[in-house]
């Protein structure tokens, strides 16, 4: 095996390895990766799902619902309808995989795209580092820094959506042509909206550049995309996005001082420890990212760390109340703080990302501790 892919395969193996030992805590059932809520398992369309969670499940198991069947209304099976449909890729890519959405054959098509976004990830950074003449082992480093590996274990969207706007960025940052930006925009778009800022950014880079090409096939994508959008508010009535309320969104701060001021919130000690500890680290990123910001030269990446930090101070409670949210939605942050340390060739501020690979160790810790029977 030739060096370059060494990484990768280091980085698959971890992987794999977490996800076995955090489904050995189910007795190897692969339905707990969907997280559904206990008063759905067994219920359509988790008919052939048998381990539930507490406080109504969690993400995953939305987007196992539309992939049962990506091409048709989940009004009743969604929280907020259009919001989670509006990540089509995903769901429809596994829809493809398990042979037209088979319930069982999806417990297997979920995990596997997004281990194959962390390879696919991990290759995207073989290749930055290359081009800038870093060791090929920190390209193994970026799938932990934004921290895919908790997302892997819940059937999330992230790992996809991550690997889609790097490879849009790493595309453009390499001088990829028109066509190759315009593919990764797609997948960009359709794996998770947020993503729309940070193209428009690579929009307008590239309409400076005098890149026209680029441009008309962004703007391309970006209408076929709101096509998609208006077309869900058609169906679900309403626009994919969430509630307006500062809950979610909108009050400076408000959700970053709520998890400091509520560490202990669950009463356990060692909760407390973890929170202050997470927090302390994305509070430090907060800051390394605004410095690099001012030092890299690539605008787009400079946008991009900053975007993700307003993104961090302006997110409500919402993100904040619990750790498998709040170390994996703020995905800019450290993908920018890693963009900028490969392009500036300083390895000290990649050095601070990688403990963010202790959050899915928790959590499989977490899963045995509360499941052992």
């Amino acid at each position: 095996m030739s060096r370059p892919f060494l990484p990768i395969a280091t980085v698959v193996v971890l992987h794999v390895a977490l996800l076995g030992v955090y489904v050995a805590a189910f007795h190897g059932d692969l339905s707990a990766l969907v997280c559904v809520g206990r008063q759905w398992v067994g219920t359509p369309p988790y008919e052939a799902v048998r381990v539930g969670f507490a406080a109504g499940g969690f993400d995953g198991q939305f987007y196992y619902a539309i992939a049962r069947n990506p091409w048709t209304w989940h009004a009743a099976e969604l929280d907020v309808p259009a919001y989670r449909h509006v990540r089509l890729l995903y769901p429809a890519l596994a829809w493809a995989l398990s042979g037209g959405g088979d319930p069982y054959h999806l417990f297997w098509a979920l995990p596997l795209i997004n281990l194959a976004a962390i390879a696919g990830l991990a290759w995207l950074g073989v290749r930055l580092a290359q081009h800038h003449d870093v060791p090929v082992w920190w390209g193994s480093v970026l799938p932990l820094a934004v921290n895919d590996g908790m997302p892997l274990l819940r059937d999330l969207t992230d790992p996809l959506a991550t690997f889609a706007l790097c490879g849009l960025l790493t595309s453009w940052l390499l001088g990829g042509r028109w066509h190759h930006l315009a593919f990764w925009t797609a997948a960009a778009l359709f794996s998770r909206e947020q993503n729309v800022a940070v193209v428009v950014v690579v929009l307008a880079a590239a309409l400076w550049r005098g890149r026209y090409r680029t441009v008309f096939a962004i703007v391309a994508v970006l209408t076929v995309w709101a096509g998609w959008v208006v077309y869900l508010r058609a169906g679900y009535g309403a626009w994919p996005v969430l509630p307006r309320s500062d809950y979610f969104f909108g009050v400076p701060f408000k959700g970053m001082w709520f998890r400091w001021t509520h560490l202990g919130l669950s009463g356990s000690s060692v909760s407390t420890g973890l929170h202050f500890c997470r927090m302390s680290l994305l509070t430090l990123h907060c800051g390394l990212a605004v410095y690099l910001a001012a030092r890299t030269p690539d605008r787009v990446v400079a946008l991009l760390a900053l975007g993700g930090v307003a993104l961090a101070v302006l997110t409500g409670m919402a993100s904040y109340e619990d750790a498998w949210s709040y170390t994996r939605v703020f995905v800019w942050i450290p993908l920018a703080i890693w963009l900028a340390g490969v392009r500036l060739r300083r390895t000290r501020p990649m050095w601070l990302l990688v403990p963010v690979a202790v959050w899915p160790l928790v959590a499989v810790a977490t899963a045995w501790h509360n499941w052992q029977i």
